[in-house]
C-alpha cells in the first residue's frame, strides 16, 4: 500500500512538472510570429535621405512639399521598432494605407513595380494638408502614423 501510495504521488508529481513546463514553454515560444518587430515609429526616406520621421515615443518632425500639377520623387516608407531598428514588413497580408485630413490638396500613388512600401505624393491644389499612413491587415490599420504635413505650392508660370 505504502509503495503504490509512493508510486501515484510521483506520478502526480511529474505530471503537475511536465504541465507547468509546457505551459511556460508556450508562453515563451521563440516561433517565427515572435519574430517580427512591433512599429513603435517610422521614416519616409526620399532619394535615400530622411525627410520625415517619428521615433519611438516621439513627435513627427519633417514634412513633404510638393509643387501644384507635380509628384515627388519614390518616397520609401520604413517602420521603426521600440528598440530603434529599422524594417518593413514582409508579410503578405500587409499593405500601406493612407488618409489625408483634407481632399483635393495631395493624392498618393503607388506602382507596383516600385514595391508595397513605395509610393509618390502628387501636388493637385496649393495648400496644405496632412497625410496619415496605415499599416493595413485584413480590412483595419495595426499602426497609424502620427501626421504627416504636407504642403502644396503654387505652379509657377513658365517662362
Amino acid at each position: 500500500m505504502k509503495f503504490r501510495f509512493f508510486n501515484l504521488s510521483r506520478i502526480a508529481f511529474t505530471l503537475a512538472l511536465l504541465s507547468i513546463i509546457t505551459i511556460t514553454a508556450c508562453s515563451n515560444s521563440v516561433s517565427h510570429d515572435d519574430d517580427h518587430e512591433e512599429p513603435a515609429g517610422f521614416r519616409l526616406k526620399l532619394n535615400g535621405s530622411t525627410v520625415v520621421e517619428q521615433l519611438p515615443n516621439s513627435d513627427v518632425t519633417g514634412s513633404l512639399v510638393v509643387q501644384q500639377g507635380q509628384e515627388t520623387a519614390l518616397i520609401s516608407f520604413y517602420l521603426i521598432a521600440e528598440d530603434g531598428d529599422e524594417f518593413q514588413p514582409d508579410d503578405s497580408e500587409l499593405s500601406l494605407g493612407h488618409s489625408f485630413s483634407a481632399s483635393g490638396i495631395a493624392g498618393f500613388e503607388q506602382h507596383a513595380e516600385d514595391g508595397k512600401w513605395n509610393f509618390h505624393i502628387h501636388g493637385e491644389a496649393a495648400g496644405s494638408t496632412n497625410l496619415t499612413l496605415q499599416l493595413m491587415h485584413e480590412g483595419h490599420s495595426d499602426f497609424n502614423t502620427q501626421a504627416i504635413l504636407v504642403e502644396v505650392t503654387a505652379a509657377t508660370a513658365a517662362q
